[in-house]
């Protein structure tokens, strides 16, 4: 039996930063796998963009997005002092500031230091214009997301700043850990709460304000479920990565209100002390705070706890239940809602008809959404790309595809003539832009309810939050959470906002309220007849939707009070601070272009020891753009068999093809122990190249497609160059979080060119789900050469017993346990596996590693290798059990561990039994 270990495959940015932990030294070779990797920003073939330097960033925008890039610039102006003040440090790299055309279509935004201090922000924010209690979209991704780069940008320590000065925020990998940028390590619990705290004291609302965060928070806190080794950790719990922003939040609140927001936001600049051991908790809090984070964490459970004792938690009939949130609506007299129980599988479809008082339910593989049944079939309002260069809002239907006609268009109801009555997409940055049919008709600051060609809303004035009906105002209330929710006959209008310990439904006529339900826990509601509603609501596990009768409570919303909406609190002043802003005039534009927006990124030091002793390394330095179109890289590193090379390699993913190419010198070649051990010639290449070029044709529904390219020269052995030509087509379902694929088609077919010899073949991958997180699938794949088999001269269809990290050839395969590589005329093979996931956990926050889930999978393989032996076919049955272990490594990092047993029947070219822990790669 042998015991090896696999690799890593690095695979973003931020891995990059925390490869330390888990790289092996010995993997410090040239690698051609992947040159180029689609755009993560924007999509390819996007509108022109073009840049301009405010006084405290570098605005990048569309024509398009022109008049947001110069909101942004006037209130980047007025933000970056106040950031500078609390934060307490001037951020030492240039910002840039990306408005993102309407071909990104994503209610989102994000922010990172590698490669650039940028922050990207997209239009789109109108397909959830109830989640974030904020008058404007926009100024909610700027305030939160430039928050995110002051927190990260921080480096109050000598060595990370005398790094910064010559490899700016790249990764310095040492026998020991400088650390250039210590807060991107940092939990999401501390980061995303702080960016919630920061966006909620401007004036302009933020998700402290919302009656769902303060619901969940105290549910949790209700169920004992508010415990460091869940939040502070990358879990698994319900609400997933939601609870970051939920929990994080109310625990950054709570440090403020006892400390002071700048003493708050001045941990960052203290956590970035810690440049040798960036994963500190306790110290840093102990520094900016004298009071540990164990501690202040303490007493703000104890606190949330004391209040959540009196929360009321609605009761009544169960009809659904839910691991994620999707809205409901109601059509021909029945309520829609989508529900998945597990969060693991299709979700489904629920129609409750309030004639019959009864439920129908169907599965279903609509995205969660408002649901709408038009023309007799279903679809939810979702965002997703529709082709390979465009993402776009609208309406999809169960094989994700858009309806015709609501591209750009969030539906929020139909007219009884049959006009869509829908936010306009592309005039929706800051706040939803409400049309019927082609007429502009209202801005607006809710989802709006269509009942009997009546219209109602919300709009926000201030922190006057105000009902309308058909631009007639019904009611107004002090704060910034307030949902539509239904009208019935009387012309009652019912809808959720705050309660004193979270969030419930009320009922307003005449301009008189009160209050429907005695739940706290309430975040969406439909009547449901007889005098009943159906309620969303939040349990400690899960939404769940009950069907309740509705009470007469005299109560009005209640009015959320934080601490800089008191007159005398020094932050008061602050809240109208970006009212009436005038926006920057950018009338010196130029076009975004290579030369005017490369700059030198980050430099990049591996250096190690290998197991004889040797050192290897591997030096970078990293040109890129703030949109990552273009990367240049120059490399220079020494390899476990002491040979020195000197590279380049760029690459472009701007346009429809993406492509990218490396060069590489060698400068010393160590290959003489390998000669003197060889009878051939083993002399290695004074120079190389290596080429990747894709062209994606196909994004549509749950289908994509690429054809894919690539060249490589192998500076080892001068024997094998191969060309190679890959053609992909797959249909992929996951839902939710799933382990693995729910569903799943995978087809390609190849040809490969090496030194004249021709190879071409096939591969298939089919996968499904059943019931209790089980999975089977099976594989397939045939490879054959036109030409004679060589060993010494490795030609023909190569087996490697792991993924190879020199050269792109979609010919050759993987098998495991192989002896050493092999070169055969002709390979099939075929798989038929099954998996059945398990959710054993165990979180710990002081311990370095957790455990979120597991599997078990089982295999059964068989090989058919001709041309490895003379005249005969080499066949190979092959077992294989294997565990997959879900972790956490430092509460921060999610690695898969897998520990893979494998039987062969035959031990001509394999081992007879093998065993191997490593990582698992997810190609």
């Amino acid at each position: 039996m042998k015991f090896g270990f696999n690799g890593l495959l690095l695979c973003s940015a931020y891995i990059v930063k925390l490869s330390l932990l888990t790289v092996s030294a010995a993997a410090l070779e040239v690698s051609a796998q992947e040159i180029v990797f689609p755009n993560s920003a924007v999509v390819p073939e996007d509108d022109p963009y073009f840049i301009q330097d405010s006084t405290n960033a570098r605005l990048i925008y569309t024509q398009q997005t022109k008049p947001q890039a110069e909101h942004a610039a006037a209130l980047g102006d007025k933000l970056h002092p106040l950031y500078e003040a609390t934060f307490g440090y001037q951020l030492d790299t240039p910002l840039s500031v990306g408005l993102i055309s309407g071909n990104n279509q994503i209610a989102n935004g994000f922010s990172t230091q590698y490669p650039s201090n940028r922050q990207i922000n997209y239009m789109g924010g109108a397909q959830v214009p109830d989640y974030f209690a904020s008058s404007s979209w926009l100024d909610t991704l700027l305030l939160h997301e430039t928050a995110h780069n002051y927190q990260t940008n921080a480096k109050n320590n000598p060595v990370s700043r005398g790094v910064y000065n010559v490899f700016r925020n790249g990764n310095i990998f040492l026998p020991f850990f400088p650390a250039v940028t210590p807060n991107v390590f940092e939990s999401s619990f501390i980061l995303e709460g702080n960016a919630v705290l920061n966006e909620s004291w401007h004036g302009r609302g933020g998700r402290l304000y919302s009656g769902r965060y303060r619901a969940m928070t105290h549910v949790q806190a209700h169920a004992g479920n508010l415990k460091k080794e869940r939040l502070y950790n990358q879990s698994l719990n319900f609400p997933y990565r939601e609870g970051h922003y939920i929990f994080g939040g109310h625990y950054q609140y709570f440090l403020a209100e006892k400390y002071g927001l700048d003493k708050t936001n001045e941990y960052f600049k203290n956590r970035s002390k810690y440049w040798y051991f960036p994963f500190s908790v306790n110290k840093p809090s102990k520094r900016t705070f004298l009071q540990n984070f164990d501690r202040n964490f303490d007493e703000w459970v104890a606190a949330t706890q004391k209040k959540s004792a009196s929360m009321v938690l609605t009761k009544g009939e169960v009809l659904a239940r839910s691991k994620y949130y999707s809205d409901m609506n109601t059509q021909q007299n029945k309520v829609l809602l989508l529900a998945s129980e597990d969060g693991v599988t299709a979700p489904v479809l629920y129609q409750f008809d309030m004639a019959s008082q009864s439920m129908n339910q169907a599965s279903s593989s609509l995205a969660f959404g408002r649901v709408f049944l038009q023309d007799g079939e279903f679809y939810t309002v979702n965002g997703r790309a529709t082709s390979p260069w465009k993402i776009t809002q609208g309406l999809f239907d169960e094989n994700a595809l858009i309806k015709e006609g609501t591209q750009g268009k969030i539906i929020q109801g139909y007219m009884d003539d049959g006009r869509a009555v829908y936010f306009d997409v592309l005039s929706s940055f800051v706040n939803p832009q409400l049309y019927i049919g082609d007429a502009f008709y209202e801005s607006v600051h809710s989802s709006v309810l269509v009942s009997n060609d009546h219209l109602y809303y919300f709009k926000q004035d201030g922190d006057k939050r105000t009902l309308y009906r058909d631009k007639q105002a019904l009611y107004s209330f002090t704060g910034f959470y307030g949902i539509v929710a239904d009208v019935d006959a009387t012309g009652a209008v019912y809808f959720i906002a705050n309660s004193p310990l979270g969030s419930s439904v009320y009922k307003v006529k005449d301009n008189k309220v009160n209050r429907v339900a005695k739940g706290d826990n309430i975040v969406a509601a439909k009547l449901a007849g007889n005098n009943q509603l159906i309620v969303e609501a939040i349990s400690a596990d899960d939404y769940y939707y009950s069907l309740i009768k509705m009470d007469d409570i005299s109560e009005s919303p209640y009015v959320v009070t934080l601490m800089w909406d008191n007159a005398d609190h020094p932050l008061h002043s602050q809240l109208t601070h970006f009212d009436d802003l005038e926006n920057q005039t950018l009338d010196n534009e130029e076009p975004y272009g290579f030369f005017n927006t490369l700059s030198y990124s980050a430099g990049n030091v591996l250096v190690a020891k290998t197991e004889d002793g040797d050192s290897v390394y591997d030096l970078s330095a990293v040109f890129s753009d703030p949109l990552t179109y273009h990367e240049l890289t120059l490399r220079a590193q020494r390899d476990e068999d002491k040979s020195v090379l000197l590279g380049a390699r760029y690459s472009n993913n701007q346009h429809f093809l993406l492509y990218g190419f490396e060069s590489y010198y060698v400068a010393k070649d160590g290959l003489e122990e390998y000669k003197n051990l060889s009878t051939r010639d083993l002399d290695s290449r004074d120079y190389g190249i290596a080429v990747d070029v894709k062209l994606p044709f196909l994004r549509s529904g749950y289908w994509s497609g690429a054809l894919d390219a690539g060249f490589y020269q192998d500076y080892k052995n001068i024997d094998r160059e191969p060309l190679s030509l890959n053609v992909s087509i797959n249909r992929a379902q996951a839902f939710g979080h799933s382990f693995y694929y729910n569903e799943l088609f995978s087809m390609n077919a190849y040809a490969t060119e090496d030194r004249g010899d021709q190879i071409t073949g096939a591969a298939l991958r089919v996968a499904t789900s059943f019931p209790y997180e089980t999975f089977a699938g099976i594989k397939a794949k045939y490879s054959e050469s036109d030409a004679g088999v060589s060993q010494s001269e490795r030609r023909g269809v190569e087996l490697n017993d792991a993924i190879s990290f020199l050269g792109k050839d979609p010919s050759a395969f993987v098998m495991t346990s192989l002896k050493g590589d092999v070169y055969a005329s002709r390979v099939s093979f075929t798989e038929v596996n099954a998996s059945k996931v398990f959710n054993g956990s165990a979180y710990y926050f002081k311990f370095p590693l957790s455990l979120q889930r597991e599997a078990l999978s089982l295999a059964y393989r068989h090989y058919e290798i001709d041309g490895v032996l003379a005249s005969e076919t080499i066949k190979i049955n092959q077992a294989s059990v294997k565990l997959s272990f879900d972790t956490v490594l430092m509460n921060i990092i999610p690695v898969r561990f897998v520990l893979e047993s494998v039987h062969n029947d035959s031990d001509l070219i394999t081992d007879e039994t093998q065993t191997t822990f490593g990582l698992e790669l997810s190609l």
